[in-house]
Order: C-alpha cells, then sequence, then structure tokens
C-alpha cells in the first residue's frame, strides 16, 4: 500500500523504542516516560480461520487507530473500520520492577537500571476482520498518531478439504524474555560426547572462558554459550522469518515472569517490536507454561500468580472453549487439514508437593514399570488451586477483569472441565479428517531434569509426567504429535502404548532462547555424576545425538564446527503424499516431516558473532504417514531401506564458518536403548520411507549422511517453494 503524505512508517514511532537511552532514576525506582506517539507493540495476528483474523497493537496515547483490510471478498477499498485502545491496569509497571538495578554480567556487557521501562499502561486495539475467503492472501494497514504500518497474511486453507497443499508450521518453547536477557549467556554443558577427530572443548582459563564465562553445573566446569538470551531470540525469529512459516507454535513460557509487565515488554520487542515484526504476518498459537503462572508471591498472597494469567490473557485472543470462565487457558485452531488444540498444563489436582507425594507414587529407577498411579498428579508444588481461588478477587478488585469473572485455573486430569473439552474436540477433529497436533507445555516424556515423578527417588518438584494421564485420548483419537519444553533439551520420544504401530511423538522444543541444558544427571556416593535417563521412549537427543566437534584454524582459534546444542526450533511440513504405495499395498494421503533446526553462530578470531545459518539437524528429522483422514498411519507398513556404507569424515584441521553451543538453565535443576529412526526426505518418495517407529540401522553417522544424501534435494526445494 502506497503511504499517504503525512504518515511515516512504524518502525520510527517513538513508542516503538525499547530502549531509553535516558532514564530516570529518582529515590532509587525509575520513573515511566510520559507517552510517546505511534505503535508500543506492532499489529500481530490471532485467531486465525478461513473467513477471519484477528489483529492486535498496542499504543501509549490511546489515539483512535484506522485499519484497512484489502482482498478477495472484501470492498475494493478494503475492509475499512476505526479501533479504540482500551487500557488495563494489569500492564503497569509494578515498584519492584521499577526498583530494579543496572544489569551486569560482569564480562562488559551493562544495560544501566531503567533503560528497558517505557510509559506505563499501554492501550491495547484489537480488530477482526470477517468474510475472508479460504486460503486468499490479504494485505492490510494500521495507522495510529501518523504512523503506518503495512503487512499482509493468508485466510485459513479450507477446513475439511484434506490434504491438497503443503502446510507449514514452526514451533518451539521456553522464549522467558527478560531485559536481563540483554547481558546474560547461559552455562552450556558439554554433548554427552565428541565428535571423532574433535579438539577437547574449552575449559576454564580458556580464551572462549574469559570471553564468555562459565560456572560449574553437576560437578563439571562449563563454559557459557556465545549468544545472549537477548540475541538468540532475536536472530532464532529472523531465520523462522526467512522461512515465511503458516503458523508458529509457542508451547509456554514465554516470558520469564508472567506477572512483570517488562517481560512482556520484551516479549513483543521480538515478536512485534523494534528488534522484529514476525507476528504481523505469521499467526502465533500459544498455551500457557509455569512461567505464565509466575511469581508466585507467598502461601498467604498468590495475587501474582492471578496477576500472570491476567497478564496472558490480555495480550493472546483465542477462540477459548466451551467453559468461558477459563478464559483462554486451553483452545483450538483448525488449519485446514490440521487441528491444533493447546492444553493448559500449569496446574494439576489433587494439588501435590514432593513432600504430601503418597507411598504408593514413589518409584525407582527408569520410567519402564511406571503406573499412571505413579505419574503423579500436579505440574507444581507450589500454589495450590484452593489458593488461587482463594486470592481470584484480586483480578476483580484491581480492574483486570471483570466484575463476573470466575476462576480461570483448570486441571487437566479426568473428569476436570478441561479433560472433557479436550476429548470432545479430538473425537470432532479426528471424526471430520483431521490431523491432530497437541501442545502443552510440560514435557511428558523426558530425560531432563523435569522428566523424572514428584515420587522417584530422584524426584523434581515440577515434572511433566502427570501429563501421561492423556496419552489413552492421544492415541485413541490419533493425535500425531505433542509439542512441549520445559525442559529445554531439545528431545523427541516415540509413545506407542498400544502397540499398533500408529504411536505419538513428543517433543521438547524448549530451545526458543532460554536454558540449552543437557540430560538429567544425578550424584553417586563417590562424587561423580551419571545421567539418569528416566525415559525409556526417549528416541533423539541433540545431547546424544550432536556430538560437538571442535577444532583450532589456521589463526590458532579454537572453534565448534559442528554439532552441540543450539537455540533453534522445529520444522513440520504437512505435504500431500506423491509417492508410491508402502510395503503394505497402502498409499498414505499426507506425510508429516518434522525437522529439528539449529541456529548455528559464526564467530570470528575475536569470539564476536559474524553471522548465525541455519541448519537442518537430519539425525533427528522424524516422518509420520497420514491417511485421507488425518490418522496416523502403521508405521511398520512403510519400507525402510538398507543404508549404503558411507566412509566416516575425519575432523578438518580448519573449522567450518558455522558453530554450535549449548546452555542448561537457570529454572531447573536420560536417552534410552531405543535406535535413531532412519532421517528421511518428506517428499514423500516411498524409496525413503520412514516407518515413524525406532528401526534398527548401521550407525547414526552412516545414517545421518544417506539422510543428507537423500534428503538435501528436497530441503531446496522446499525453501524455493516457500521463497
Amino acid at each position: 500500500m502506497a503511504s499517504a503524505a503525512g504518515e511515516e512508517p512504524a518502525l520510527t514511532s517513538p513508542a516503538l523504542a525499547s530502549t531509553n537511552l535516558t532514564p530516570m532514576v529518582v529515590g532509587g525506582k525509575t520513573v515511566p516516560p510520559q507517552p510517546r506517539a505511534g505503535f508500543r507493540v506492532l499489529p500481530y495476528l490471532q485467531k486465525p480461520a478461513a473467513t477471519e483474523m484477528t489483529i492486535n497493537w498496542f499504543t501509549e496515547l490511546g489515539t483512535d487507530a484506522e485499519i484497512t483490510v484489502t482482498g478477495p471478498g472484501l470492498p475494493a477499498a478494503g475492509a475499512s473500520a476505526t479501533i479504540e485502545g482500551v487500557q488495563n491496569p494489569v500492564n503497569a509497571y509494578q515498584e519492584a520492577e521499577l526498583s530494579l538495578g543496572d544489569f551486569d554480567n560482569g564480562r562488559g556487557l551493562v544495560v544501566p537500571q531503567g533503560e528497558w521501562i517505557r510509559a506505563d499502561e499501554p492501550f491495547k486495539y484489537t480488530h477482526t476482520v470477517t468474510g475472508l475467503t479460504a486460503g486468499a492472501d490479504y494485505t492490510y494497514r494500521v495507522v495510529v498518531d501518523g504512523y503506518a504500518h503495512d503487512a499482509g497474511f493468508s485466510a485459513s486453507p479450507s477446513f475439511g478439504e484434506g490434504f491438497t497443499e503443503p502446510l507449514h508450521i514452526i514451533a518451539y518453547s521456553d522464549s522467558e524474555t527478560d531485559p536481563k536477557g540483554r547481558v546474560t549467556q547461559r552455562e552450556w554443558e558439554q554433548t554427552a560426547g565428541l565428535a571423532a577427530g574433535s579438539e577437547p572443548r574449552p575449559q576454564q582459563g580458556s580464551a572462549w572462558d574469559t570471553t564468555f564465562g562459565g560456572g560449574v553445573r553437576n560437578g563439571t566446569y562449563a563454559v557459557n554459550y556465545m549468544l545472549t538470551e537477548d540475541q538468540a531470540m532475536k536472530l532464532n525469529n529472523e531465520i523462522i522469518a526467512e522461512q515465511e512459516p503458516d503458523l508458529l507454535l509457542l508451547a509456554g513460557d514465554l516470558v520469564e515472569r508472567g506477572s512483570s509487565q517488562s517481560h512482556w515488554d520484551e516479549f513483543f520487542r521480538y515478536f512485534a517490536g523494534d528488534n522484529g515484526h514476525l507476528l504481523d504476518s505469521v499467526p502465533l498459537i500459544t498455551s500457557l507454561g509455569n512461567h505464565e503462572v509466575y511469581g508466585y508471591g507467598t502461601a498467604d498472597d498468590r495475587s501474582l500468580v492471578v496477576r500472570s494469567r491476567m497478564e496472558y490473557n490480555q495480550y493472546f485472543d483465542t477462540f477459548g472453549s466451551s467453559n468461558p470462565h477459563a478464559l483462554d487457558a486451553y483452545h483450538r485452531v483448525d488449519y485446514g487439514p490440521v487441528t491444533v488444540i493447546s492444553v493448559d498444563s500449569t496446574n494439576g489436582s489433587p494439588d501435590s508437593t514432593e513432600a504430601t507425594t503418597s507411598a504408593a507414587e514413589g518409584s525407582v529407577g527408569d520410567d519402564s514399570t511406571l503406573t499412571p498411579e505413579q505419574y503423579g498428579t500436579d505440574t507444581q508444588g507450589v500454589f495450590t488451586l484452593e489458593e488461587y481461588e482463594r486470592d481470584f478477587h484480586v483480578a476483580i478488585d484491581e480492574g483486570w477483569i471483570g466484575a463476573d469473572a470466575e476462576p480461570d485455573q483448570p486441571s487437566f486430569h479426568p473428569g476436570s472441565e478441561q479433560y472433557v473439552w479436550f476429548e470432545e474436540q479430538l473425537k470432532d477433529a479426528s471424526s471430520k479428517g483431521q490431523s491432530i497436533v497437541v501442545q502443552w507445555h510440560h514435557v511428558a516424556y523426558s530425560n531432563g531434569v523435569h522428566g523424572t515423578t514428584m515420587g522417584n527417588d530422584f524426584s523434581d518438584t515440577q515434572p511433566g509426567t502427570p501429563m501421561r494421564v492423556l496419552t489413552p485420548l492421544l492415541e485413541q483419537y490419533g493425535v500425531s504429535t505433542v509439542i512441549s519444553g520445559h525442559d529445554e533439551m531439545f528431545e523427541a520420544s516415540y509413545v506407542d502404548e498400544a502397540g499398533d504401530g500408529t504411536g505419538i511423538w513428543h517433543w521438547d522444543v524448549g530451545v526458543a532462547s532460554d536454558g540449552l541444558r543437557g540430560e538429567k544427571m544425578v550424584q553417586l556416593p563417590d562424587g561423580s555424576y551419571e545421567p539418569y535417563r528416566f525415559n525409556t521412549a526417549s528416541d533423539w537427543m541433540a545431547h546424544l545425538d550432536e556430538p560437538e566437534l571442535w577444532a583450532t584454524g589456521a589463526d590458532g582459534v579454537q572453534q565448534l564446527v559442528s554439532g552441540g546444542k543450539h537455540y533453534g526450533h522445529l520444522d513440520i511440513w504437512i505435504e500431500p503424499y506423491t509417492g508410491a504405495a508402502l510395503s503394505s499395498g497402502v498409499t498414505p494421503a499426507a506425510t508429516m516431516t518434522m525437522t529439528p533446526v539449529a541456529v548455528f553462530p559464526t564467530l570470528d578470531a575475536n569470539y564476536e558473532l559474524l553471522s548465525v545459518e541455519r541448519r537442518e539437524m537430519v539425525s533427528g528429522q522424524r516422518v509420520t504417514y497420514l491417511d485421507a483422514q488425518g490418522a496416523v498411519m502403521d508405521a511398520n507398513a512403510a519400507a525402510v531401506p538398507a543404508p549404503t556404507p558411507t566412509p566416516t569424515p575425519t575432523a578438518s584441521a580448519e573449522p567450518t564458518t558455522s558453530p554450535e553451543p549449548t546452555t542448561p538453565a537457570v529454572d531447573g535443576s536420560a536417552a534410552s536403548d531405543s535406535t535413531t529412526d532412519a532421517a528421511t526426505s518428506a517428499s514423500s518418495t516411498d524409496s525413503l520411507a520412514d516407518t515413524g517407529t525406532p528401526v534398527n540401522v548401521v550407525g547414526m553417522l552412516g545414517l545421518a549422511l544417506v539422510a543428507m544424501a537423500a534428503g538435501g534435494g528436497l530441503f531446496l526445494w522446499r525453501r524455493r517453494a516457500n521463497a
């Protein structure tokens, strides 16, 4: 759209500036600046559908805004509307936020007090445009205070028409944004092993350690990752934006502290602000994580938990559920042949803590003999539902929500409102031939620090195992994959309790921009540590399957050449199947190809960041076949080719220009014998069919090389097709 006379680009809005270089601090407290003109948060997309789309944005002045949407089915001049901004006191800064001092990492990165504080209590604008044509492209313009933002989106494909076009979804979790992330470089545990030919990893006192720092974790010194959390979020989103996905999933822990307005400011800085605006063209589907019910406050006052949920509800609009008092806790989106269901995993019932677990919930060792009673009932042992309901009145008293509101904190166990709603949605989507993707925060199957139960000998206070109570429903209704986070590892687990070959992939994709943890380690009597490896369903972990390769170049500087745990995301392509019938004689309707992607940093000789590149971790690629009804097909029906032996590569003395790292998480704190699946291309050719279940192959390295040789052309085609 052409700019009207006198209109300025939205990116030049004074209110959009997320850094205040002249903060005013009086008596140790930052004074929020006066409201400024233009956009505080750029337009971002919510509630995608075939016939409608919701667009939200924020300003500081509260001036009326104009929006015009143009495209098929709308008036020739566009559908225009004047939108009023509305304030909500939940968006005000708290005393504790305004009293925070400088952020200093001790290695030269400093953010002075108050640089991240903006005008108080911004105004929210929301507009739902209707009358869209399924699958059509639209452009829109929003103008406020003389600043204009232009963007575009595509309406969802038609519901119930099957797999006719490729669909691209990107998923991650645990962004946990926080102004302190501007100076925070996380500790980075070494992968379980180093690649053949690798030099030892940089140690304490090395040039790497001097530059980035480090610390002791599990009895071993680990150097820090080379990117700050701030850099990681910005660069991760830049790579995602280049891929132009249809949908973006964020499975909880969006911010570090859900009750802090400055942490939400930081979130939108990357997603709809001056550090990126991915969401003006890609709809975001979220679920709540434990950090969206944090800070916790005290047992006598849980109003901060209430405030956290109210902040989340203020920013995100969903189709909700049949239980309106639950607000945006759990919800469903139908996007063409795919249904995405988001579940709230933040509190189970009955409430439980490590101290109150019963003897019947006790377990020793891994989960191979774990019973449903031993899963536990609660995913956090801090606050109780009774405490939340007791203090919910604060939301009404403070004007964060209407006077007729009821407590919105749900449970997920059988018999609960959310469970009943969830089963209804699964049944409905399955009956209509939809491929079902589910997301919730607390990963149910994990080798990470939160992988064990509250009753285990090596227990955890924030376990994901209680979510396993939903596994029978997932299998009954043919769910293809579950997206989670929480353990911040990058792990894939294959769960097929029925043993019928139509199992479910559970992904921990908590690598958006916070921690980069390794697996759970336990201390032995002699003081040493070993991996616990509780999760026998684990099929792939970056920690195990992406060994680091270090080498020193001609300049005498040691660099990471390949491998390692990095920030990144899961790339999901759902594409019509065009290959031959499987060995069973049945021809799939589509494939779902899930590929973990690393954001791999390249450093110069002074360890300054040069660039990042998108690296597909082929060792972790997994493929599921879908029938015409969207259901997962029997994986054992797929033909698995024998891999061609390939010479093992050796390390080059000269590092490539791309390195990969790892960082454990601050808020938290094993792999199984199952073999790695044959990574295959999603071009859906039968000669490269992946079974979707663990298959014996000739070793990870040979397998990865076969997959790269077979799938490289596919990845290039995808980029071209998506350009």
